[in-house]
């Protein structure tokens, strides 16, 4: 979860977590190419940075898993009790849940069946990487917990948590591949947007070097070892033409996910020169 101390990466052994609230996101703010950001650095209140996206550029292509390396969307079974313990293990690590002989995080257990987790494995089964995908109303879902001073976007909403991934493979495409597959799950869920808890500098980072459409919807707050806000980015096609725009390789590699037919659904932007598919006979 947050990291109140802001170390640019603690030491955490072989796991790290990147959480959306936390301050070792490293690989997120490194994938731009360009000028490292040190987590914590208030770039809001910078004299010099007027607008992120004239000071940094845009993050492009992420890179493509390593051979062996797959997502997988868990319901269930021993790969759900498996991921979940992923999660627990890497939480421990750092204080950011209480202990449980169950082996997972407690503080989210109430918000199992709402749930699923995506989670990228290598070849030889393990977990090396884990996205939470929380669904339903804003009001009954973790982000429920702050203030909500923007209630444009109704109900019902996906909440995407507990973003975590091994140290050894920070910076090889793991974490934007399961952010693609958490936003996707959201979409396909039919719900109206996708909220997250996070620090400042890290929706900077989203805004500034992603070129994603994420707002602050609410007021931040002390919660588990950091102040995060929550934010929200919407599930409607046409808000992500400044994706498309200003990070173009990046928005081609997440169309790459979609169904024939879903980016013509949903009304997301082309690329230039790209057209449309026909519709449906």
């Amino acid at each position: 979860m947050g990291s109140s101390d802001r170390d640019p990466i603690p030491s955490l052994g072989d796991d790290a977590i990147i959480d959306l609230r936390d301050g070792v996101v490293e690989p997120l703010v490194q994938a731009g190419g360009g000028e490292d950001v040190t987590p914590g650095t208030d770039l809001a209140h910078a004299e010099e940075v007027i607008d992120l996206r004239d000071a940094r550029p845009p993050s492009g292509r992420p890179a493509e898993l390593q051979p062996g390396h797959r997502i997988v969307t868990i319901t269930g079974g021993d790969l759900w009790t498996q991921a979940e313990a992923f999660v627990y293990d890497i939480y421990r690590q750092v204080g950011y849940c209480e202990e449980s002989p169950r082996n997972r995080v407690e503080e989210l257990a109430r918000w199992e069946t709402r749930s699923r987790l995506h989670a990228v494995m290598d070849d030889a089964g393990e977990v090396i990487g884990v996205v939470r995908t929380i669904f339903g109303p804003y009001d009954e879902l973790p982000v429920g917990q702050f203030e909500r001073t923007d209630t444009s976007h109704p109900d019902p909403v996906c909440e995407l948590s507990s973003l975590t991934v091994r140290t050894d493979v920070r910076s090889t495409g793991v974490i934007e591949h399961l952010y693609r597959a958490g936003w996707l799950d959201a979409f396909r869920s039919g719900s109206t947007t996708l909220v997250a808890l996070i620090d400042d500098w890290l929706l900077e980072v989203f805004q500034g070097t992603y070129r994603l459409p994420f707002t602050v919807i609410g007021t931040g707050k002390e919660y588990m070892g950091s102040t995060p806000v929550p934010v929200a980015m919407p599930l409607h096609g046409p808000d992500y033409q400044i994706t498309a725009d200003e990070n173009p390789d990046f928005w081609a590699w997440t169309l790459e996910a979609l169904t024939a037919d879903e980016a013509d659904r949903w009304s997301l932007p082309l690329l230039a020169g790209a057209e449309a598919s026909p519709p449906p006979s």
